[in-house]
């Protein structure tokens, strides 16, 4: 992500106000990209469909757009990991001329992942009609190809084209859904928000191969190369488990449920609370991504270069401490920052729910909430550091506990009403501490970790 980071950092050097609104705001759109999408159009159609269609027919709707994306994440996890690894490499090694050849390996990889499970659940588990089977599907598929194709559009340049497809995008399906769900309901709602997925996923698709004219030869690229990477796999997929599992949980031990389609379980006021408190937390990503990854890449680029030139130990132990204070002081900041976010977010919490129609009784999974998330994203942050030094197994344990420990404590909480949302914060707490444990302890070993743990001829 560091490398569109670089051109948005400019625009924010520019001295104007308008400049730094720019940055930040194609920052938020291309690292929350589909997610802010989905969030931004859910209100819309909602707000525009609750007079028009039945509660019934906007339950399935919301619910199928859940169920896609949530299924989408934990199959496009390993995937997209291993991916973002190998076009690492093809970038390092000036060979992005395969970069064609990996992106249609991934795509290919989730169409045979996904195809069996999900058709299983719409075709044979669910009751929907037709074309509603056909519409849940194929929104599936596009959700879960524009993951993978967003691992490219990060190495890209043009952020205006990216962020205008997306817009694009949502204003489709917002007029789409307006103009069919009159006739339709719900199978027009669905179809309608498959046409704003389709336009940005065939935009962004359009674009790369621009970039990346070659044709793409060799559709093993992705297994061949990517076992190598088998942690990375396990990592991502335990990774988007962990953000999905107390929802899971919820689902299935909530006494407030409602059932759609015969099988399809959601807690609709935990899961809008939720991702209500996930949608706060987007500032907090485009200053990591404008400002302190894009620092942190000179720094971290300069410290492995010194060994190809052959610099002395003092150099290399300079380098390495600017690192460690570099990186430490980077998530202070970003600490200060999610936590003054996070007492705005509490304290504003039940004017929040009322703007937004959410029953005050949900005030505190959106308080848990909020302040898990925050500690979920600075987690993430340390991740990432500790990812650009190749510590893969510590990256891969911090995520297994995230999910194990968000499964266990939200199956502990689902019983009492005032707890819920404690169970992700519990989560978020343990695997904020360990990572700036593990963070700490691995950045004392730089220089050791490059020359002995992580060197490949060793």
């Amino acid at each position: 992500m560091a490398g569109i980071g670089f051109t948005l950092r400019k625009m924010t050097g520019r001295g104007d106000l308008w400049g730094i609104m720019q940055a930040y705001s194609y920052s938020a759109i291309l690292s929350s990209g589909p997610w802010l999408f989905t969030i931004l159009a859910l209100v819309g159609i909602t707000f525009l469909a609750r007079y028009l269609v039945t509660w019934d027919d906007l339950l399935l709707f919301r619910t199928i757009i859940t169920y896609n994306f949530s299924f989408s994440l934990v199959f496009c996890g390993p995937i997209v990991m291993v991916g973002t690894r190998l076009l690492a490499d093809q970038i390092h090694e000036d060979t992005l001329h395969r970069a064609p050849s990996l992106l249609f390996s991934m795509m290919l990889a989730y169409v045979l992942v996904v195809t069996a499970p999900m058709i299983w659940l719409y075709s044979y588990a669910t009751d929907m009609s037709a074309a509603q089977r056909a519409a849940a599907i194929a929104g599936g598929y596009l959700i879960g190809l524009i993951w993978t194709v967003v691992v490219f559009v990060s190495a890209l340049k043009n952020y205006a084209f990216v962020s205008g497809i997306f817009f694009a995008g949502m204003m489709l399906a917002l007029v789409a859904c307006g103009y069919l769900l009159g006739d339709y309901g719900a199978t027009g709602l669905m179809w309608g928000f498959n046409a704003g997925l389709a336009l940005i996923l065939f935009g962004l698709l359009g674009w790369i191969f621009v970039e990346y004219p070659a044709l793409p030869r060799d559709l093993a690229i992705l297994p061949r190369q990517g076992r190598h990477y088998w942690v990375l796999a396990i990592s991502g997929l335990s990774y988007n488990i962990a953000i999905w599992v107390d929802k899971w949980v919820m689902w299935l031990r909530d006494g407030n449920v409602d059932v759609v389609a015969g099988i399809l379980r959601t807690a609709p006021y935990y899961d809008s609370a939720m991702f209500l408190s996930y949608l706060f937390t987007i500032p907090v990503f485009a200053v990591f991504f404008v400002n302190i990854e894009t620092s942190f890449f000179e720094k971290y680029n300069r410290f492995y270069k010194s060994f190809q030139k052959h610099a002395t130990y003092m150099t290399i132990d300079s380098y390495q401490r600017e690192i460690v204070n570099f990186t430490l002081l980077s998530l202070r900041n970003l600490a200060v920052l999610t936590g003054l976010l996070a007492i705005l977010i509490v304290l504003s919490a039940p004017f929040i729910l009322e703007t937004m129609k959410i029953p005050f009784k949900e005030i505190g999974v959106f308080r848990f909430g909020a302040l898990g998330a925050c500690l979920h994203i600075l987690a993430m942050f340390a991740m990432v550091f500790l990812s650009y030094f190749d510590f893969r197994k510590p990256v891969m344990l911090l995520n297994i506990i995230f999910m194990v420990a968000n499964c266990t404590f939200t199956w502990l909480t689902a019983s009492h009403f005032a707890l819920h949302g404690m169970g992700y914060f519990l989560a978020a707490v343990l695997t904020f501490s360990l990572a700036m444990g593990f963070l700490v302890y691995y950045l004392k070993r730089l220089a050791y970790g490059a020359f002995i743990t992580n060197n490949p001829s060793i």
